[in-house]
């Protein structure tokens, strides 16, 4: 298998818009989680904190597990259609 980084870089944007077009899961009053297949952003709702920075926490492992399981969907998907009607995508 050779890495492709077209599709890295197409699975890692669509991972980022999933996470905003996906519902979120709320854990109590304070915290909502976004992500998907696994939830990698984690944002505080704190009002004592004002500043931007302390309010998320951005998971970086399971960004990448993310990315990946989304990189090899569309690796096998463009190997299937390129198998079958000997179309290249990328």
């Amino acid at each position: 298998m050779k890495f492709n980084k077209k599709i890295f870089n197409m699975s890692a944007w669509i991972v980022v818009l999933l996470a905003y077009l996906l519902p979120s899961h709320n854990y109590g009053e304070f915290a909502k989680n976004f992500g998907y297949p696994f939830a990698y952003l984690t944002i505080y709702d704190n009002s004592l904190n004002k500043r931007l920075l302390s309010s998320f926490y951005i998971n970086l492992g399971t960004l990448l597990i993310n990315i990946l399981i989304i990189y090899f969907i569309i690796y096998v998907v463009q190997k299937l259609l390129t198998k079958k009607d000997n179309i290249n995508i990328y």
